[in-house]
């Protein structure tokens, strides 16, 4: 099974959706989302890429990131006081 992405213009106005490698190697503009997470010393988490990722592998990067599946409809961010 592939994962597809969603395809966006500028103004992310739903273009239509395509496979995420092929999205990623045309660089196709697509949602995608970031979460940080902080501890109570504000310090971020971080990953490493794996080294044999196809884009960006051995890269020090964000907590997690992902795509949202074409059926999935975003939701308001939980924050914390």
């Amino acid at each position: 099974m592939t994962e597809e992405v969603i395809l966006v213009d500028q103004q992310d106005q739903e273009l239509g959706t395509m496979q995420k490698l092929e999205a990623h190697q045309k660089g196709m503009l697509h949602r995608a989302f970031s979460v940080f997470v902080f501890n109570d010393k504000n310090e971020l988490l971080l990953q490493k890429r794996a080294s044999d990722k196809y884009h960006s592998g051995g890269l020090w990067t964000n907590t997690c990131c992902s795509h949202p599946a074409p059926f999935e409809k975003p939701k308001m961010p939980v924050t914390e006081d």
